[in-house]
């Protein structure tokens, strides 16, 4: 079982960017960008009632709730049944359930590349052979 620093309860809403440095799982609400010092099994967990309004960049992300904006995620990326993510997702590797749902592209970046860096210089290939 995860064992978490932090959690942010369903009757916490947070308004502005946040920086963790342990694993944290978000029941409320974040409007903000989520940062997380990378480190060895650290988990950032969204969870069924949890919603972020910002970017996500950290180790391994799991949403069972909603993320509008990008993930970054160096680790795993989970997207659990009846999660919605509305923004791209930069992952190492990534696991899909029957029922989530993606507005956005997904991004595999390789050991050693700058997964945000990769992803912008995907994106904006995609704009340059658009029509």
């Amino acid at each position: 079982m995860q064992s978490f620093d932090s959690i942010v309860g369903t009757a916490t809403r947070i308004e502005g960017d946040l920086h963790v440095d342990e694993s944290l799982r978000i029941d409320g609400r974040l409007n903000g960008n989520l940062e997380q010092t990378v480190g060895k099994a650290r988990w950032i967990i969204i969870g069924p009632n949890g919603e972020i309004r910002g970017n996500i960049r950290a180790q391994n992300v799991s949403v069972s709730g909603k993320v509008f904006g990008n993930i970054f995620a160096s680790g795993s990326t989970e997207l659990m049944e009846g999660c919605e993510v509305r923004g791209n997702i930069t992952h190492k590797s990534i696991t899909v359930e029957p029922g989530a749902i993606v507005h956005g592209q997904l991004i595999a970046s390789r050991d050693g590349i700058d997964a945000e860096a990769a992803a912008k210089s995907i994106i904006d290939s995609a704009r340059n052979d658009a029509p």
